[in-house]
């Protein structure tokens, strides 16, 4: 499948759907027009967010590329989150590195329209997400606000545990998160 859909023959629909079905999620877009990690986000962010949602990063800071995109650095009038009139907060880390659950366990607001929660520990130096906390976050989040979307960045955590991402369900919820 070259991704274009031209002469694909459902190449396409089967790539998405088996890469659905080995990470466990209900659907998948695999396209090589997504140029990057940065860009798949952004486009996950906007797709996710409206006017008058806030988007909260919940382990501290995202990645420094997607500052431009929500719109904290250099960004105005270029189109980013903030442009549309969504706002931005983080949750710090904890002093040992960690999540701080304390300050998520009161974080989320009803126009939280979506948590971040970035696995990797990126640039920092703290340990990144095992599946057992990216399960206590979405918990946490839901409790709080059951309409909230969760996005999970999983840069570098393909694969490292048995369970992926979208495998986890919401202790809350009937299914998977959203």
């Amino acid at each position: 499948s070259t991704g274009y859909g031209h002469d694909d023959a459902g190449g396409r629909e089967a790539l998405d759907s088996v890469f659905a079905h080995v990470v466990g999620a209900e659907a998948a877009i695999v396209r090589p027009q997504f140029f990057s990690g940065t860009h798949a986000i952004a486009c996950a962010l906007f797709a996710l967010l409206r006017p008058g949602h806030e988007l909260l990063a919940v382990a501290g800071p995202p990645y420094d590329t997607l500052e431009e995109v929500i719109g904290i650095r250099g960004s105005d009038n270029v189109g980013s989150l903030k442009d549309f009139g969504i706002t931005y907060r983080e949750v710090p880390l904890a002093a040992d590195g960690g999540l701080d659950w304390d300050a998520l366990a009161h974080a989320v607001r009803p126009e939280t329209g979506c948590a971040l929660i970035q696995r990797s520990c990126g640039y920092s130096w703290r340990k990144s997400l095992g599946i057992d906390d990216i399960r206590r976050t979405i918990d946490l989040i839901k409790m709080q606000n059951p309409n909230c979307k969760v996005m999970v960045d999983n840069c570098y955590g393909e694969f490292v545990e048995t369970s992926e991402p979208p495998m986890v369900v919401c202790s809350r919820c009937s299914s998977s998160y959203e």
